[in-house]
């Protein structure tokens, strides 16, 4: 009986990818001019952000079979707002990108990334290109068009002002200039650095924002029978991926139609653009698999393996044993050929495997190895620090600098899972496939449940958060966590010691606990005394086995991505404020969206009660002087729009209602008191050093308790104020106004307002950066707000 040959690969390390240069990874061709008809059709889609893509058209190109396709966005999200969670900044990046890498299993594409951190809301491309200097981006650009050497590249943006967000003009921007030149100039761009020069063949862009201009029209809502759903369909899935923006899709039927608009073509250019029916009129489209392989693409769908450890993490330095399992479902027996158990072995490419086994249809075949955990797991890009707002590689070699970046993120991890090659005897066309070493488990709610298999510190060592506020030279009495976990497969004694600043002292120098195998505790410390006006750092150390660790990792997980896990130093910051909190606060906190403004309000000794929006009818609001609304909280809660009137009525009633910023839903009516209206797009301050101006000076909100001065509007962080009003009622009285270089002036900062015997006061102000941030200013103006009374009347 004929038989396929498979020949297994154990991976016997867990390590961070060995990356591959772009010219090492498959057929590499010079200029497509002249080689593109030896190779399947693939696209490149180029934007700023996770979510801008046009998931529609991935779908339809991917999964159709009509190109191979991926999506480069310049940015991992980071500079963005989270709707599931209270992640900022670079853990925010880490869950984007997870997000993205989740659509892409969805629609089958692959990802890349450039080097860009994302900084936040800019307006024009030239505020841009000052935190990511155009040539190392377009380095970047050119890198990975050259590693996925696409025929056609198709930019979401226009590289215009049309596009608003100035990062998105800058992905249009440098889109054309790819095409045109960048990835062809060999000079510009050294092959021994960035690969071999590539020449796309058309250059597209999207039409949303200049529909006039649509020379092809696509239904992307064609119906494909063999998997039962529409590329619509697929897309709605894919798009829904991107939880942290709310960007929840409907999976359409029916016809649903994409418009782009050909801006560049190097074949058939004498035919005009409006007349093609294709994106790849004038592009052969050979075969993706040769006559002699598809037999085996088919029994590939019919082989399984599974790599199973038995712990979820591995101490670095120690090794794991994992139970490997094929499972033959084909109709045809294979044979296997493997390694031995000897827990020495390493694996070479040139390594000679040892045994042969056959494994008859709808057989398994079951063996041991091991793995060693040679290097940390986490987000690659995050291994080292940021230069300015552009991430850092981590391989010292100057020739991978760059390109090492670009292997699609989607594979990038896979250097640590078990693989395999299938083909048929004889036959050197293996196709590869792989299975995640991963640790199983059976939860009582979610079933089957399989995390991979992370390396990580022997002892992690974290404490609760990285920044702290206290009231300067004022009696602190607070209670730090210092939270251990042990990687070691035995118990071991683990000594926890802080260093404290000056002026602090701890219920007891150390402790010495013992943790079980694979097992956390919470080492908790009494810390009192008081702290001088600046910033603070308390660290905390453990000792296990003669050995110290200083830092630890935060675990990031949610059910719709891959966990991963944020390292960071077990260091918290305390920033000791000279403010001035009154004694008789007392705050009632509904939280917004990426809110960490409550637990700062806390460490200031003001007393606060979260109230979730489903509970304000059932609480007593009256025992509160203030009432807190968090950040877009009625663009992520109905319950709250609904019951916003219980808030309105405290204010009524003599209340302070403090409602931070929110979106386009603030302008409908019942909202607010008195009614506003927000541009298209909404104003925003996102410089964070341009001037504010304080408009009545003799405000309580720039006088008590605090004494507000243009001092306190210095070292805020990554922007001023966001969707400001154009204009409001004139009930309200504005107290700041303030604008970017170059624009009018807003007085949206702060409003304020009587109402019935209480007082309103609607804010644009970031002050859901600033106090996490540990912002002096931002705090002491924040906390004049919370105390500000209705004026007597």
């Amino acid at each position: 009986m004929k038989r396929a040959v498979i020949a297994f690969v154990a991976l016997m390390s867990v390590m961070a990818p060995r990356f591959l240069h772009g010219q090492d990874r498959g057929v590499v061709a010079s200029n497509c001019l002249g080689d593109c008809a030896k190779e399947p059709r693939r696209v490149l889609v180029i934007a700023a952000h996770p979510d801008d893509e046009d998931s529609q058209l991935i779908s339809w190109l991917q999964r159709s079979g009509r190109a191979n396709t991926a999506y480069l966005s310049l940015t991992r999200g980071d500079g963005g707002q989270n709707l599931i969670g209270n992640e900022l900044g670079e853990p925010l990046g880490v869950i984007r990108t997870e997000e993205l890498l989740a659509a892409r299993r969805v629609d089958g594409a692959h990802q890349f990334f450039t080097r860009a951190y994302d900084f936040g809301f800019s307006k024009t491309a030239a505020e841009t290109f000052a935190h990511w200097p155009k040539d190392s981006l377009l380095e970047d650009v050119v890198t990975a068009v050259r590693t996925w050497r696409p025929h056609v590249i198709v930019a979401v943006f226009s590289g215009t002002p049309k596009d608003g967000h100035g990062q998105h003009q800058v992905s249009g921007i440098l889109a054309k200039e790819v095409y045109e030149t960048a990835a062809a100039d060999t000079v510009r761009f050294p092959v021994s650095k960035f690969g071999p020069a590539w020449t796309p063949l058309k250059f597209y862009r999207l039409a949303w924002f200049a529909p006039e201009a649509t020379t092809l029209k696509i239904n992307v809502g064609e119906y494909n029978p063999n998997i039962h759903k529409s590329y619509a369909e697929i897309a709605g899935e894919s798009r829904s991926q991107h939880k942290s923006q709310g960007f929840g899709a409907l999976q359409r039927k029916g016809e649903v139609w994409d418009s782009l608009t050909r801006d560049g073509t190097r074949v058939n250019a004498g035919t005009p653009a409006n007349s093609e029916t294709s994106i790849f009129d004038g592009i052969p489209n050979p075969p993706l698999f040769g006559p002699a392989l598809k037999p085996m693409i088919s029994l590939l769908n019919d082989v399984a393996i599974e790599a199973i450890a038995d712990r979820r993490d591995l101490a670095l330095g120690d090794s794991a044993r994992v139970t490997v399992t094929l499972y033959n479902r084909s109709p045809l027996p294979v044979d296997v050929n493997y390694p031995t158990n000897d827990p020495s072995l390493r694996w070479t490419p040139d390594h000679a495997f040892s045994k042969v086994q056959t494994v008859r249809a709808d057989g398994t075949l079951t063996w041991i190895t091991y793995v060693r955990g040679t290097e940390i797991t986490q987000p690659w890009w995050l291994a080292t620090p940021r230069n300015g707002d552009l991430f850092t590689p981590r391989l010292p070699v100057p020739t991978e600098l760059i390109s090492a970046m670009f292997m699609s993120e989607d594979l990038r991890g896979r250097k640590d899972w078990a693989q395999a090659f299938v083909g048929e005897e004889g036959d050197n066309k293996l196709a590869r496939f792989q299975a995640p070493i991963v640790f199983r488990y059976v939860d009582p709610v979610r079933g089957d449940t399989q995390r991979p298999l992370a390396v990580v510190p022997a002892l992690s060592v974290t404490l609760d958060r990285a920044m702290e506020l206290a009231e300067a030279n004022t009696e602190l009495d607070r209670y730090f966590n210092v939270k251990l976990r042990s990687a070691m497969m035995s118990k071991r004694p683990v000594t926890v010691r802080l260093t404290l600043p000056s002026g602090l002292s701890a219920d007891s120098a150390s402790r010495t606990i013992t943790l079980d195998s694979a097992g956390s505790r919470t080492v908790t410390f009494h810390v009192h005394g008081k702290l001088a006006a600046g910033t603070h750092a308390l660290s905390a150390v453990g000792t296990m086995d003669g050995k110290t660790y200083s830092n630890g990792y935060i675990p990031i997980e949610y059910d719709h991505i891959s966990p991963e896990r944020i390292y960071r130093p077990s260091t918290v910051k305390i920033s000791a404020i000279d403010a001035k909190v009154p004694s008789n606060l007392r705050v009632a906190y509904i939280p917004g969206v990426g809110d960490n403004v409550e637990p700062t309000l806390v460490q200031l000794g003001i007393p606060v009660t979260i109230v979730q929006p489903s509970e304000i009818p059932a609480v007593d609001l009256s025992k509160f002087t203030t009432v807190v609304v968090g950040p877009r909280a009625y663009q992520a809660s109905r319950e709250l729009i609904d019951n916003n009137p219980y808030l309105l009525a405290f204010a009524t009633n003599g209340g302070t209602l403090v409602v931070q910023y929110g979106q386009f839903e603030m302008t409908q009516p019942g909202m607010m008191p008195y009614p506003i209206t927000l541009s298209r797009p909404a104003d925003r301050i996102t410089e964070e050093v341009a001037p504010l101006t304080i408009l009545d000076d003799k405000s309580p909100a720039f006088n008590y308790p605090n004494r507000i001065t243009q001092a306190d509007f210095s070292g805020w962080v990554q922007e001023r104020a966001l969707y400001m009003p154009r204009t409001f009622d004139e009930h309200y009285q504005p107290l700041i106004g303030g604008n970017d270089p170059g624009e009018p002036v807003n007085r949206g900062g702060i409003l304020v307002t009587p109402y019935g015997k209480g007082l309103y006061v609607y804010t644009t102000l970031s002050f859901f950066r600033q106090l996490p941030a540990g912002n002096p200013g931002g705090t002491r103006l924040f906390v004049n707000l919370l105390s500000m009374k209705a004026p007597a009347r």
